[in-house]
């Protein structure tokens, strides 16, 4: 894989405004653009064919992270995926049944099973579960159902890709948010579970979602840049 076709850009902005123009400024810098919760909130399905139509050379993913009962789950992957992303997410703590059903609504799409949020640490997931003290024990866990069931790939941290990778081997398709480049310094960071692009890599990362490095730039597109550099060769 091309290191730039590796890069993706989540679009975390509060509207189509400023989404656009952080577009204009990373069209060909970037593999994918990210459409999460807040964007999709705020301005509704019509702004995925709005970017696709402002950038049709880079791929969409959907990152809505959809957790509800099998048979609203189903209906609302067969609806995001008529909106043509590439990739859209469920979360992994969803159950067999509801990962199946994303599944057979998916079409052409790629469905990721998110595992454990990045935001979350150990102290984290003791509050929540006891039982599951290291992130990586619940992460393998969630990622043996989800593949199980069917999805293409995990969203997982960086820590946790090479214990993925052996336990899976190489067809999962491995997403990885919490990408922190070592020139970076970001204020208020609320990532908890980071790596570098190319620790990420070559743990066996296929995708590195890299947001406030570049957005906060003082040239976003140089900063993606420097990123495609750092994974050439890997």
């Amino acid at each position: 894989m091309k290191p730039l076709e590796r890069l993706i850009f989540p679009l975390d902005l509060p509207d189509w405004s400023r989404a656009e123009a952080m577009v204009r400024k990373l069209s060909g810098h970037v593999g994918w653009f990210k459409v999460g919760l807040e964007l999709f909130t705020a301005e509704g399905p019509s702004v995925v064919s709005r970017l696709r139509d402002l950038a049709p050379e880079t791929n969409i993913f959907l990152d809505l992270k959809l957790h509800d009962i099998p048979a609203t789950v189903g209906r609302a992957m067969a609806a995001a995926a008529r909106l043509g992303a590439g990739l859209i997410t469920v979360h992994a703590q969803g159950g067999e049944a509801m990962l199946r059903a994303a599944v057979e609504q998916a079409g052409p799409a790629g469905v990721l099973a998110v595992t454990v949020l990045t935001s979350l640490n150990p102290a984290d997931l003791v509050e929540l579960d006891p039982s599951h003290r290291v992130p990586g024990v619940l992460v393998t866990a969630l990622a043996r159902r989800a593949l199980a069931s069917g999805c293409q790939g995990l969203v997982a941290s960086g820590r946790e890709v090479a214990t993925l990778r052996q336990e899976f081997g190489a067809k999962p398709r491995l997403v990885i948010p919490g990408i922190r480049p070592l020139w970076s310094q970001v204020a208020g960071d609320d990532q908890k579970r980071t790596a570098t692009p190319a620790e990420a890599v070559s743990r066996g990362a296929d995708y590195l979602v890299i947001g406030r490095p570049i957005r906060e730039a003082r040239d976003p597109a140089q900063a993606a840049d420097l990123i495609v550099k750092e994974l050439q060769g890997l």
